[in-house]
């Protein structure tokens, strides 16, 4: 290679010789203002009296606040929703026990309860009927329907035999009901409900579960929303963008614009939050900061009319009142008994310890307890059956019905008669009173127990039932996570019409297809998402911004003003390593965010949200930069801030070809780093270790970098090879060969007295004359002595052209995203439920 002419050497002592100074005080100042601008909106978000004033300083008018009125208006609304928490006992439940001639409670407990549930019931109907009740016009019609299952069981293989959680439970939903799903803690209720919900995929599972008469098929999804305990809001967005983000995901792609926005707002009335539409969720932030927003009843609210945006006919609700106050949990409650009221949607919610005023909400009850079912039928008839069985109810020493219920079949403790009166004590007497309510509901309703074909039956596979026994098994996934032909053929020869048609002037809730959205609508939204999430945290844009232009300040300030001499050529390669060290290691302070944003994306695939192509698409081009999309990198943005700050105030390599070659290769060190890391947190089971996988390959990557071991040395070569699996070594030998390539430094100075003086004393046993060659050779001035700095690409063996490493390195960034995208296929798939 031809050696550029020679840099002019700069005199010593001169401050800022080589220094960029048209490079990073710019950057510098650009980093701050940048940083500065995200945190002054995150500000105002948390802050409602800012934003009010930003509105107004534009000239709002008060009548075009997104067509939800004012704040205070919205304040009344929610008052007077939350007074309209009504209960409205349904007469349509007899108890069939009463009817069959069952013994009934004490006529003394029997009146007492009788009088709490009339006093309780005329306080309701005074609420819903006063002023304070709600009307709200629906825009789309829920699709009625019954649903019911047969025999549902469920058990897994364990080294010691097979271990079974539900075994044959019946029942039955019909549309206007809300029911309850009750048992001790262990009783099954997640997993009956997750096999309701067809969200169940692993386990051996028997029964049949029907919709109105007919097999449930995948379709059944489609018709439900599934509410879990713990919300999965991005803390950062308002309630008004979380349901425009549903909305877009899970409407119909045909709807409007206005439209959708015309639902959004009817649903927020009628779960009362339409005063809190720019209210931001809240909640703690991924690096421990955290945001106030909602409170907790609205939070659930919330999560509830994301679940009924798209008129589901059956809403399941797991633990809707946890972690709420009483007032809060029965304002949900209160909503929820309306909207089934109204709109004649399914609602199953497994609930613990219900306050007396929810458990008379409750039209129907499903009681489990070890797996069993020990009741199923109208909320009044609970006291009647088990009266019938000899366990008699007493409201001044039981309290609420429900309590008692959960108590009673609740074994494994002492439970003394004077508190608890006769009750079940042993499994004996649990399985025994199960027998007796199976025999008992089977025999009234005309129902036989089926005929279910078990896994070893011919023709069927472990685990997935043969589809002549209709079992809901066929909901399940084969070996290779995706629908078995048995399903696929079951689902063929199912019922059709599922999904039924509103009356005129009304929109049918569901979607036949899998996903409501096009992949380029969900990956608009998604990606809309993406920016909300990175760029109102601030820990993410503008700390990650600040940080990285304050630590290059550092590193630059140690590294001022180096000066073109060979002299100098060691610390120039210093520099070059060190930026790379950076970059493979700076990316460890995203971790939090990436375990983050792993939550999220196992929770909506769960639910089948998206397709998972396009929220990775939204999180590369939104999180990392990576090329994809051209809007918003912010990672590029934070590397480059700190890649040329530290160049210009060292002054390395000063033309305008070089400055840009650095901060490529810096730039995609740094992506390709932050990959790695991204999947190591995907895979990992928890964060601890995603640690220890991103530490192992950073050491590796590091200790294979070439700076730290010349390979022609190490003894067993063959391992040498395994640094082209290093991403590290090709930036450091693109890196050097930008800085040294071509380029003569001036050693016309000599070397410093301190250099000399090390190599004499290197040298303890050279003679009088050795010493003083050494002295002459090195430390004498020579206006013509130069350094050709190839020679130190040739001792790292650093050959490859640039424009061959920067290609190597975009290949391995690639391979990393593709390596991402499985680890978070594989994480989704070793979630199922």
């Amino acid at each position: 290679m031809a050696p550029n002419p020679l840099l002019r050497p700069t005199a010593e002592g001169a401050w800022g010789q080589t220094s960029i100074l048209a490079l990073w005080i710019p950057i510098v100042s650009f980093a701050h203002v940048f940083a500065a601008f995200w945190l002054l909106k995150t500000w105002m978000l948390n802050s409602p009296g800012l934003r009010a004033a930003a509105r107004k300083a534009k000239g709002a008018a008060p009548g075009l606040r997104s067509g939800l009125g004012s704040r205070a208006s919205g304040k009344a609304e929610l008052e007077a929703a939350s007074d309209a928490v009504a209960i409205q006992v349904s007469t349509a439940h007899v108890s069939p026990f009463e009817t069959a001639g069952a013994a009934a409670p004490a006529p003394a407990a029997s009146e007492a309860a009788s009088a709490s549930e009339r006093g309780a019931e005329e306080v309701f109907q005074a609420l819903e009927t006063g002023p304070g009740a709600l009307a709200v016009s629906h825009s789309v019609n829920v699709a009625p329907s019954t649903l019911e299952w047969q025999g549902i069981g469920c058990s897994y293989n364990a080294p010691t035999g097979p271990k079974e959680v539900l075994a044959d439970i019946w029942g039955i939903a019909q549309p206007g009901e809300m029911q309850a799903l009750l048992g001790p803690s262990g009783a099954g209720k997640s997993t009956f409900m997750d096999i309701l919900a067809l969200r169940k995929s692993v386990g051996n599972l028997s029964g049949r579960l029907l919709v109105n008469g007919a097999r449930a098929s995948k379709r059944f999804i489609k018709k439900t929303a599934y509410v879990p305990q713990e919300d999965n809001f991005v803390p950062t967005m308002t309630t008004w963008e979380v349901m425009s983000f549903y909305a877009d995901i899970i409407l119909p792609g045909r709807w409007s614009s206005e439209r959708r926005k015309a639902r959004i707002r009817e649903v927020l009335a009628e779960v009362g939050l339409a005063h809190a539409h720019r209210t931001i969720v809240g909640g703690t932030l991924p690096g421990g900061l955290m945001m106030r927003g909602l409170s907790g009843g609205e939070r659930k609210r919330l999560a509830i009319a994301t679940g009924i945006l798209a008129a589901p006919s059956v809403l399941f609700l797991d633990e809707p009142t946890s972690g709420l106050d009483s007032f809060a949990a029965l304002t949900v409650m209160g909503y929820l008994k309306r909207m089934v009221r109204e709109q004649s949607h399914v609602v199953i919610a497994s609930i613990h310890q219900p306050r007396s005023a929810i458990w008379l909400m409750f039209d129907a009850v499903t009681l489990l307890a070890s797996g069993r079912l020990m009741y199923h039928g109208p909320r009044e008839g609970v006291t009647a059956w088990f009266g019938s069985l000899g366990y008699s109810y007493d409201p001044n020493l039981h309290g609420v019905p429900s309590d008692w219920a959960l108590d009673l079949v609740a074994i494994g403790f002492a439970k003394p008669a004077r508190f608890y009166g006769n009750t079940i004590s042993t499994r004996e007497d649990l399985l025994s009173a199960s027998a007796a309510f199976k025999s008992h509901y089977l025999q009234q309703n005309g129902l036989t127990s089926p005929k279910l074909d078990g896994p070893a039956a011919s023709g069927a596979t472990p685990g997935v039932l043969s589809p002549q026994s209709h079992a809901i098994s066929a909901s399940a996934v084969s070996a290779d996570g995706s629908p078995s032909a048995a399903v696929l053929a079951a689902a063929a020869a199912g019922a059709e019409a599922l999904l039924v048609d509103g009356p005129p002037g009304g929109a049918a809730g569901g979607d036949a297809r899998k996903y409501a959205s096009s992949a380029w609508s969900q990956y608009k939204t998604l990606f809309g998402r993406e920016l909300l999430s990175i760029t109102r945290n601030p820990f993410d844009v503008a700390g990650r911004t600040l940080t990285f232009a304050w630590v290059g300040i550092v590193m630059g300030s140690l590294y001022y003003g180096t000066p073109f001499t060979a002299a100098s050529a060691r610390s120039r390669l210093n520099l070059v390593f060190m930026l790379l060290s950076f970059y493979c290691l700076m990316p460890y302070v995203s971790m939090g965010l990436y375990s983050s944003d792993k939550k999220f994306y196992l929770a909506d695939a769960s639910s089948q949200l998206y397709r998972p192509l396009a929220y990775y698409l939204a999180k590369a081009s939104g999180a990392a930069g990576a090329g994809i999309s051209a809007i918003t990198p912010f990672q590029v943005v934070s590397a480059c801030v700190f890649g040329l700050t530290v160049y210009g105030m060292a002054g390395l390599r000063p033309d305008p070809e070089s400055i840009l070659k650095s901060g490529f290769i810096n730039t995609t060190m740094y992506l390709i780093a932050s990959q790695v890391l991204h999947a190591c947190a995907v895979i990992a089971p928890n964060q601890d270790v995603a640690f220890m996988l991103s530490i192992l390959w950073t050491t590796i990557q590091l200790l294979l970098s070439g700076f730290f071991v010349n390979f022609p040395e190490v003894l067993l070569y063959f391992i040498t090879y395994l640094r082209y699996l290093s991403a590290a070594y090709f930036s450091f030998e693109a890196g050097s060969i930008n800085e040294f390539g071509g380029v003569l430094l001036s050693c016309a100075q000599g070397m410093s007295d301190t250099e000399v003086n090390f190599m004499l004393g290197a040298f303890p046993n050279s003679s009088d004359v050795q010493r003083n060659q050494i002295n002459m050779f090195f430390g004498r001035s020579d206006p013509n002595c130069v350094l050709d700095t190839n020679s130190i690409l040739t001792y790292f063996n650093f050959r490859r052209p640039f424009w061959m490493s920067a290609c190597i390195l975009l290949g391995y960034l690639g391979v990393c995203h593709v390596l991402t995208f499985v680890a978070m296929l594989v994480a989704a798939r070793r979630e199922r439920r």
